[in-house]
């Protein structure tokens, strides 16, 4: 049982750990404001609401890795604080945006073939 957890800690930077800490209270927030974003009279109509925890779950995942991979951690927490989306935060965003992109086309290709 603890070497999964002695693995991972060999593994990851005390960033990496803090980011992975802070990640289910990122995971909650996204999904209040993804409901909130679609909580008009068509977000009710086209269900929306119900993929808000489905889609904040990749996205809080591929925000705790990017933050990582950039080394951008300060730089967001900074912006955050201020209250404002900066460059760190958007190119974490503009990444996070494209890997997710990425990983649905082939479901999106299935769905909606080009002819």
């Amino acid at each position: 049982m603890l070497l999964p957890f002695l693995l991972l800690a060999q593994t990851s930077t005390p960033a990496e750990d803090l980011l992975m800490v802070l990640r289910p209270q990122l995971e909650l927030q996204m999904t209040r404001e993804c409901e909130k974003a679609v909580s008009g009279p068509d977000g009710s109509f086209l269900n929306l609401r119900s993929i808000c925890a489905e889609i904040s779950q990749p996205a809080s995942v591929c925000l705790v890795e990017e933050i990582s991979r950039q080394g951008s951690l300060a730089q967001v927490a900074r912006e955050a604080l201020e209250g404002n989306l900066g460059p760190a935060s958007l190119g974490v965003a503009s990444a996070c945006i494209e890997r997710l992109m990425q990983s649905a086309k082939p479901v999106w290709d299935q769905e909606f073939p080009v002819r």
